[in-house]
């Protein structure tokens, strides 16, 4: 059996998100750019796995972080067609922990405004500015997963613009509350597209194009703001990070709250909270000299 047929039922045979299943069939690619062919099953052995896990890092065409992830993907597939698959040979991916970056508010602030000055409409009538200004503040405010702020159902906010929902990936029950400012671009998008019959009247941040174009624009706004211009990851889950940061420090273990997360601050630490921002740096006390007097973080100059 083709390792593309195994990856087809194993998606159909359980209830996964469309991102999930595009990774998976993303680990499946690549394992056959490796081979130069189509992978069967056959060819999912520890020696035959290693060798590409090597070659991917060699490579380095796909970060650690990538690589690590399509292991996983292609073990996954591997235990489901063959529960007694020996999985334990297979070689780790390590990869380096770096500490959470967050924008400051005012950098936030900046490119959601550049969002505002977009031209033109999407596909369904829309002005692309009003779209995504509202679409940036939402989740900034909320702290929301891309998937949960794209099926978010207005019709569920209450006269103080607070809402419960569950969330797609954990299914826990969330809270949110928006601005007025957001709520009235909320209103404004729900009322066109009620008024033209659109099927995702009630859902109105849906986006109705590919994945790609949704960060294309968001990357149209953070260079008209002058924003990380030119870095590849700062879209919704960089605004998550923000907001968790700026959570954080108003509200200590707050931004495990504002995520919705299960588990405890740890998470929040390791992946959301920019430590630079939410912890106070420690230097000693005295330090380097300056015209033969030593600097003092405390009282000045000695």
């Amino acid at each position: 059996m083709k390792l593309s047929e195994i990856c087809t039922k194993y998606c159909l045979a359980h209830e996964l998100s469309a991102d999930y299943e595009y990774q998976l069939e993303y680990a499946v690619r690549r394992f056959e750019l490796h081979l130069g062919r189509p992978a069967v099953a056959g060819d999912l052995t520890p020696d035959a796995v290693n060798a590409w896990l090597r070659h991917e890092r060699q490579s380095g065409q796909i970060a650690d972080r990538s690589r690590r992830n399509v292991r996983q993907s292609i073990l996954t597939l591997w235990k489901w067609h063959d529960p007694t698959a020996p999985t334990s040979a297979v070689r780790l991916v390590r990869v380096a922990k770096r500490p959470p970056e967050a924008w400051d508010f005012e950098e936030m602030q900046a490119v959601a405004e550049a969002a505002g000055r977009l031209h033109g409409h999407l596909k369904n009538g829309v002005r692309r500015a009003l779209y995504f200004s509202t679409v940036l503040w939402f989740t900034f405010e909320t702290g929301l997963r891309r998937t949960d702020v794209w099926r978010f159902d207005v019709t569920r906010l209450d006269d103080q613009r607070r809402a419960s929902m569950t969330q797609n990936k954990s299914g826990q029950v969330h809270v949110i509350e928006v601005t007025p400012e957001t709520h009235a671009g909320l209103m404004a998008l729900h009322r066109h597209l009620s008024a033209i019959g659109a099927r995702h009247a009630r859902t109105p941040l849906h986006w109705p194009f590919n994945e790609s174009a949704f960060y294309y624009w968001i990357r149209r706004a953070r260079a008209l703001a002058g924003i990380d211009a030119t870095i590849g990851n700062r879209a919704m889950q960089h605004i998550r990070r923000t907001g968790a940061t700026a959570v954080e420090c108003a509200e200590p273990d707050g931004a495990t709250k504002y995520l919705g997360h299960r588990s405890g601050p740890t998470l929040a630490w390791a992946s959301y909270i920019d430590p630079r921002k939410a912890t106070r740096s420690i230097m000693p006390p005295t330090t380097r000299h300056h015209h033969g007097q030593r600097t003092s973080r405390i009282g000045g100059t000695e």
